[in-house]
């Protein structure tokens, strides 16, 4: 048997250099920079530039997908094994401690913009067919690895790659954790209009609609008067040199994750109901309160499907000309369904008759067959790479390109030890070893995958 891990660790400094190369490259959505060559932005077409000279520089066939997609092909064969990842990334946002665009090194740990989500990743499935391929195994299957551009921000870039492109045998979308994670919930947005009686009060929170925020900026807001408290763990700022104008800061993260964040809209709430005691400030306490707004418990909507429980999470608030607006980013199971979700909260809002909810589905919920090749396949290598035989293939609440293709799951690039994190946060971080790791793991995945005796018909969506 090819011992795959020792190719991979003759990759490390080979990790690193195209690693800081493609971190340097700022490339998360940007509406200023839209052309028809850039659809999501200056930075998104330049880093998936980037992606398409690596497999140029390498000799391989590659394809640029109306600047929605590139991907890189090595092999031969009618079929095609899939490595789904994505170029674009989250905006930096506030409380680095290293230069997010730029690739730091703090012992075994790297720290930048997308390190985790989803460079680093990529670039350890690129060694790992730069393995496959140095040593000229036999492959039954073509091998093709995409990176999107608009992952972070809706999902057009693969809806868009698989109008032209077949569709895979095999696929995995190295976005996760390991070991296996074979269901994921869907995921829609919702938001909140409501008239404000304080037409002085702006508030800004978030600007990103699958991140937690750290801070929310609090303008007009008089608390001289006293009367109020914060809860456990948010820190309230006064603006230097301003009057009545507040920053206050929670811990923020990807909205997959609350559990793990202290989110400053709901802070901001609690605040602002105490402060005015009004309707629309009783209605946001309501909708953002962690443990029955976010939970679904408030609305019924909280009974558990195979993919876990509900999730409403607050991602942006505004207010501003007397109006706010308040977004969720809504991670829903299997056993719920947008219509039903929609019609539950409009039960709850009819007691706000001043208020409007809008609802946009993003992506629908996913299961594929636990007992299938695929995810038996993929489970063992990690295994057996690993050693770990304490974590099973599971579901998650994350959303990822894994329920946009046939016979996908999501493979790493995270491992179950806390040895990366921070995703969508200030300080992203991974680690070296364990992404070197992932390169003999995913260089294994690929050659089975590749060779695997024929591709399964049971896809459950």
């Amino acid at each position: 048997m090819t011992d795959f891990a020792a190719h991979a660790r003759d990759r490390a400094q080979h990790f690193l250099t195209l690693l800081a190369q493609w971190v340097a490259i700022p490339s998360p959505f940007d509406a200023a920079s839209l052309q028809p060559d850039a659809p999501f932005g200056r930075g998104v077409a330049d880093a998936l530039s980037w992606w398409q000279k690596l497999g140029d520089d390498a000799g391989l066939n590659t394809l640029n997908v109306d600047n929605h997609a590139v991907h890189i092909e090595y092999g031969s064969g009618e079929e095609i094994v899939y490595v789904f990842g994505h170029a674009d990334v989250v905006p930096a946002g506030d409380g680095w401690h290293f230069p997010p665009y730029q690739l730091s090194r703090l012992g075994d740990n790297l720290i930048g913009r997308g390190v985790v989500d989803d460079k680093g990743p990529m670039i350890a499935a690129w060694l790992a067919l730069d393995i496959l391929r140095e040593l000229n195994l036999p492959l039954s299957r073509r091998i093709r690895l995409v990176a999107g551009g608009n992952e972070e921000s809706g999902f057009r870039c693969i809806r868009r790659y698989f109008e032209s492109q077949p569709q895979p045998a095999f696929a995995f979308t190295p976005d996760g954790k390991f070991p296996v994670i074979y269901g994921e919930k869907g995921s829609l947005l919702v938001t909140l209009t409501s008239p404000v009686e304080q037409p002085g009060l702006t508030v800004s929170c978030g600007s990103v609609l699958n991140t937690i925020p750290d801070v929310a900026r609090l303008n007009g807001l008089s608390l001289s008067s006293g009367g109020w408290t914060l809860s456990d763990g948010f820190t309230l700022l006064a603006e230097p040199g301003q009057i009545n104008h507040w920053q206050l800061y929670g811990r923020g993260g990807h909205s997959s994750k609350p559990e793990t964040c202290l989110n400053p809209i709901a802070g901001a709430a609690q605040l602002l109901h105490q402060r005015f005691s009004a309707r629309w400030t009783q209605q946001l306490c309501e909708i953002t309160a962690p443990e029955t707004g976010q939970s679904g418990m408030q609305f019924a909507l909280n009974t558990p499907g195979e993919c876990g429980q509900i999730l409403l999470v607050p991602v942006v608030l505004n207010i501003k000309n007397g109006m706010v607006s308040l977004t969720l980013n809504v991670r829903y199971p299997e056993n719920l369904t947008p219509e039903y979700i929609a019609e539950r909260l409009t039960l709850w809002n009819l007691s706000w008759p001043d208020s409007r909810i809008s609802i946009e589905p993003v992506k629908s919920p996913s299961l594929y067959p636990p007992d299938s090749a695929l995810v038996k396949t993929l489970h063992e290598i990690y295994t057996r790479h690993t050693g770990d035989t304490n974590h099973p293939s599971r579901t998650t609440g994350a959303g990822s390109y894994a329920s946009a293709m046939q016979n996908a799951v999501i493979f790493g690039c995270e491992f179950p030890d806390g040895s990366s994190g921070n995703t969508h946060g200030a300080d992203e971080y991974g680690s070296l070893s364990r992404f070197i790791s992932a390169i003999g793991i995913y260089a294994e995945a690929l050659y089975r995958l590749a060779n695997l005796p024929a591709a399964p018909s049971d896809n459950t969506r």
